[in-house]
């Protein structure tokens, strides 16, 4: 699949999200695509949960979500008000929209999640973040007198 030339065109429509002041930076944003190509399908999906976190879609698109829509029906693009399209022979045409991403943006991260506000201990973190400072280790008391 060719991620670097419909991370352009998902750039493009970013970009006309941000001059329409729908977002102000990409991570406000939550990517969906289309495609009719079953094996661009597979591959957008797969890409959009890769377990490598780095190699996931709204990592690449360096935005909060990416959601790959089953149709374009009326009621699935209803909210989306910038679309594209990208077009290469090997993988059809994939639809691109993009709306404000879904939740609560994380203090740490700034990436927008469901889940920030679900931690008492840290409710301004998403989980990913939330585990990270859970494995930062503590100072000890001896320590920080010292310092």
């Amino acid at each position: 699949m060719l991620v670097n030339q419909l991370r352009s065109e998902v750039n493009k429509i970013l970009e006309n999200a941000r001059t329409g002041k729908l977002i102000g930076a990409s991570l406000d944003a939550k990517v969906y695509l289309h495609a009719e190509n079953p094996d661009t399908v597979s591959k957008l999906k797969e890409l959009a949960s890769a377990t490598n976190d780095a190699d996931a879609l709204h990592r690449l698109f360096i935005t909060s979500q990416v959601e790959i829509l089953p149709s374009l029906s009326e009621e699935t693009t209803s909210g989306v008000s910038y679309a594209g399209k990208f077009s290469d022979p090997r993988t059809g045409e994939i639809w691109i929209g993009v709306t404000r991403a879904d939740g609560m943006k994380c203090e740490r991260c700034w990436v927008y999640t469901k889940d920030v506000g679900s931690f008492g201990d840290h409710p301004t973190l998403c989980s990913r973040c939330h585990g990270v400072i859970d494995l930062q280790p503590q100072a000890s008391p001896a320590a920080a007198a010292v310092a």
